[in-house]
């Protein structure tokens, strides 16, 4: 008797909602439109948020899934575990001052690599390619507002265009759950930007 070969499911969906549900709250923070005290809650969604995208960065590399599996890992390690690790270490090291500019260099070097994951976007969908021209904008701001290169308008600028793509993305991991779950195009993605 043979053993059927167990497949894994699409994980894509899952890690996506977990980095918005990481990304958003961290945002909303950042913006003031919810006050410091909410900053140990947050804490705790960026831990998990961080874990779900890694475990199914894990999943989809398993798959075979490179085009999902790398910008999963990277970005649920680099933007939602390290501000949450950055932000326990500070609560247990009391008047411990981290320097923006730490976190500055970190989130130019994920901008640096978003730019290759902006391009490959396109061989994805016209959406994707806009959403990942939005991600890399928002952390070049970032990163170079924490820097001192640019001001605290690029910050503030930065920090809404990275809600805006976080949104945006919870639309594509809707498409994706709904699309792969009917067999056919629930939500439309759009077409390619570049042929294979």
């Amino acid at each position: 008797m043979q053993e059927k070969e167990i497949a894994w499911a699409n994980p894509s969906a899952a890690g996506i909602m977990g980095l918005c549900c990481g990304v958003i709250p961290l945002v909303i923070l950042k913006l003031g439109w919810i006050g410091p005290e909410g900053a140990p809650v947050l804490i705790a969604w960026l831990i998990f948020s961080g874990l779900l995208q890694a475990v199914t960065g894990i999943i989809e590399a398993r798959r075979g899934g490179l085009m999902f599996a790398t910008p999963l890992l990277i970005l649920g390690f680099m933007v939602t575990m390290s501000p949450a690790i950055g932000e326990v270490i500070k609560i247990w090291i009391k008047d411990m001052t981290v320097p923006a500019t730490i976190s500055g260099v970190g989130f130019v070097v994920v901008a640096i690599w978003a730019i290759a994951l902006f391009v490959a976007m396109g061989l994805v969908s016209k959406f994707l390619f806009v959403l990942m021209g939005i991600l890399d904008v928002s952390l070049w701001l970032l990163g170079l507002s924490m820097l001192g290169v640019l001001g605290a308008a690029s910050d503030m600028i930065g920090s809404y265009l990275l809600l805006i793509f976080t949104v945006g993305m919870i639309y594509v991991a809707c498409a994706l759950y709904l699309n792969e779950l009917f067999g056919k195009e629930m939500l439309p993605i759009g077409s390619p930007v570049f042929k294979n």
